[in-house]
């Protein structure tokens, strides 16, 4: 007897199996097939070698049992085949109810397949060393295992852009190999390599895709970043409930200790090590150097939590052998990560909070909660909706007229960004505002409406035809701390010709020195360019008397607030009549905003302050409506 091939194929895949079986599973769907596959490729070769010998001793057993034998080890063939076809299947993007829908099919195939082999004749042959099989029982095996091999080369060549190209490049190797034998065995039925064929493609899938070290890292024993990407989009595609948790040491510890001595390696190991005796629990490292862990139920999470922390505070104070250190966690707990869309929006979100996004940066712990993750949600689509808006020029500019009480006529306005939805809807500031200021955009937002407004200012005149001899802009925090504002801010009015005595900047007073700072520089030379500063939103609890005298402005603003508390609380007409008397004092002008009735026009009028600003004269307006406004005013 000649089964030195298919020996070799069984030493083979028992070495497999020992790696396979002594790493812990991840438990993927393609862990899971691959395993069903490599049962199947076993069995194919062990009845391959059983085939051989019934033949070569087939006076000793029955024709019955020599030809259910054979046709087995065939039949098997064919399941191998179609075992492949469903583990290539794994990674193409489709719903669990699509991808039953299309098993089914091979399903039937495969069954029919093996009706048909089992109903076929087979004959033998056997000469000496020779032994093979022949007839229309082995001819329909053919059919049905090429028919498999030629659909999954088929539906990785359209649709192999869906998967792992790593994986893609195995599986064609395997077919090309399954091909190769199958068309060799069936031009020479004396070489039997189908079955070893199929062993070749179980050491290409192992040592490319499935050996569960794959899955770890070295470094700790936990499950590594790549693991966790794929288990967790498992578990979204099962529907299965689950519960994440994040832990992340300090900073410091990321670049080899914990900043106390305690080596971040060790630290992390340590960590591992205890949690993974919990019941139930996985843990991965990210590759930022942060564990990750995942358990069926909020319950138990809360539990995890409990005793991982226990356990690193104890390791922190040197009540294990590791050392004396403390280390720094930081835990985000997410008790449903289905109120999340996708995996890469729960990955997301929890750099975002491990990172900075948190009411309390100094708490060491934060619950994501459907509170906070409709606020995350609706935060980042905001976030969206604005840099869309910056790319197609859906930033405007609505101006709000500004009254003289000394002229009796609109002599300014303040210019103030809106963003336009597609729809044609204007989303409100105070909704997009907080966050640009955040994230940083509010820079740009405010650069683009510092050019909108002088291009605004540069076509239509607003001295000459409607009197407005300035406008104010309003300059974030943001722009203040930029060393290049003013230089930035020059060019534009050097690129319409602008006369800069047409620009009033707006400023808050920033908690920031070194904010302050840049400010004063920048507003140095915008002041000697020929530009006025005002100070807004006095009396917000932001802006103080003390930074009016350190900053160079020309007017000050009365918030909103503070001018209608005046009508409505003694003591803060009290506070707002004495801070009107110190500001002209100064030599400075008040803008008086928030005004809203025709009784309270009049008593700021009376009181002797300067300019007023409200809805009792106009809400701000788009361009050309402010246009029509201040004309008709002007005229008048």
């Amino acid at each position: 007897m000649n089964i030195a091939v298919q020996c070799c194929g069984i030493a083979i895949l028992i070495m497999i199996w020992y790696f396979s079986l002594r790493q812990k599973p991840l438990g993927l769907e393609s862990e899971k097939l691959f395993l069903i596959t490599m049962g199947m490729t076993s069995f194919c070769v062990v009845m391959d070698i059983i085939s051989i010998v019934a033949i070569n001793y087939r006076e000793l057993i029955s024709e019955f049992l020599l030809v259910l034998i054979c046709k087995t080890y065939i039949v098997s063939l064919v399941w191998v085949g179609y075992f492949g076809l469903i583990y290539s299947s794994t990674d193409f993007r489709r719903t669990r109810a699509e991808q039953r829908k299309k098993n089914r099919i091979y399903t039937v195939m495969v069954l029919t397949g093996t009706i048909l082999i089992y109903i076929l004749p087979i004959y033998y042959y056997l000469e000496g060393d020779v032994v093979y099989t022949y007839g229309p029982s082995c001819m329909t095996t053919y059919v049905f295992a090429l028919l498999f091999v030629l659909v999954t080369m088929y539906k990785v060549g359209v649709r192999g852009s869906e998967m792992n190209p790593k994986r893609r490049r195995a599986i064609i190797v395997w077919m090309c190999i399954w091909i190769l034998a199958a068309v060799t065995q069936f031009l020479n039925a004396r070489l039997l390599l189908v079955g070893f064929a199929s062993v070749l493609g179980m050491i290409i899938l192992f040592f490319e895709l499935e050996n569960p070290e794959a899955n770890l890292d070295r470094e700790t024993g936990a499950y590594n970043a790549h693991a966790l990407g794929e288990y967790t989009r498992l578990l979204y595609e099962k529907k299965e409930v689950f519960s994440a948790m994040l832990v992340a040491l300090n900073d410091t510890a990321a670049v080899g200790t914990d900043g106390n001595g305690l080596r971040m390696d060790m630290t992390l190991q340590n960590i591992v090590y205890y949690a993974e005796k919990l019941k139930g629990v996985k843990v991965f490292k990210t590759l930022e150097r942060e564990l990750v862990f995942l358990t069926a139920d909020e319950n138990r999470m809360q539990e995890v939590y409990q005793d991982v922390k226990r356990y690193i505070e104890d390791l922190g104070n040197g009540k294990k052998e590791t050392g004396q250190a403390r280390v720094a966690p930081y835990y985000v707990l997410l008790p449903d990560p289905s109120l999340l869309r996708n995996v890469e929006e729960i990955f997301q979100m929890l750099r975002d909070f491990r990172v900075g996004k948190r009411e309390h940066p100094e708490e060491n712990s934060i619950l994501l909660d459907e509170k906070k993750i409709s606020q995350y949600k609706e935060r980042e689509e905001t976030e969206a909706l604005i840099r869309s808006a910056i790319e197609e020029d859906r930033i405007e500019v609505f101006y709000q007229p500004i009254y003289s009480t000394k002229q009796k006529r609109f002599v300014s306005t303040e210019a103030l960004v809106r963003i336009r939805n597609k729809d044609g809807s204007i989303v409100p500031p105070g909704r997009f505002i907080p966050i640009a200021e955040n994230n940083g955009l509010i820079s740009r937002i405010g650069e683009i409406v510092f050019d909108k407004t002088c291009a605004f200012i540069k076509e239509n005149k607003l001295r000459e035809r409607y009197g407005i001899e300035y406008v104010e802009v309003n300059l974030s925090v943001r722009q203040c701390e930029d060393t290049k504002l003013a230089d930035l801010y020059i060019s534009i009015m050097k690129k319409y010709d602008m006369d800069p005595s047409y620009i009033n900047l707006e400023i808050t007073e920033s908690a920031s020195i070194q904010t302050r700072k840049n400010l004063l520089e920048n507003m140095q030379i915008l002041i000697d360019y020929g530009v006025k500063f005002s100070l807004d939103d006095f009396g917000n609890g932001e802006s103080n008397l003390n930074y009016i005298v350190n900053m160079p402005v020309s007017i000050v603003k009365f918030d909103r607030d503070m001018s209608q508390d005046y009508f409505a609380n003694q003591k803060a007409k009290f506070v707002m009549e004495a801070a009107m008397h110190m500001i002209h004092d100064m030599g400075l002008e008040i803008v008086s905003e928030g005004i809203e009735t025709k009784e309270q026009m009049e008593a700021i009028v009376e009181l002797g302050i300067e300019y007023i600003q409200g809805y009792y004269f106009s809400k701000p307006l788009p361009g050309d409506e402010f246009l029509q406004f201040v004309s008709q005013s002007f005229v008048s």
